[in-house]
């Protein structure tokens, strides 16, 4: 039995954090080179999008959870209308 079928999840584990190991290492080769002119200095930070993202995904997560306090309603919120009415 191969490896992939025996475990599924440690191989996907591993070739994710190989992919972003290499993602890294060329990221940092590339700005090395003189290829790339950027107009800010953030943007020569290895992989600075891609934690601006990260970090805009969980901003935007617990905007939502915070949101959610506000606007929820109680579990019978709509039965206690129609019971007035009765």
């Amino acid at each position: 039995m191969s490896f992939l079928r025996r475990y599924p999840k440690r191989f996907f584990w591993a070739a994710f954090f190989i992919g972003l190991v290499a993602s890294l290492i060329l990221d940092i080769l590339w700005l090395r080179s003189d290829i790339l002119h950027y107009h800010f200095p953030f943007q020569y930070v290895p992989q600075f999008f891609a934690i601006f993202g990260l970090l805009g995904c969980m901003l935007l997560i617990l905007i939502a959870k915070g949101m959610g306090y506000f606007i929820s309603k109680d579990e019978d919120y709509y039965e206690k209308d129609s019971r007035r009415q009765v």
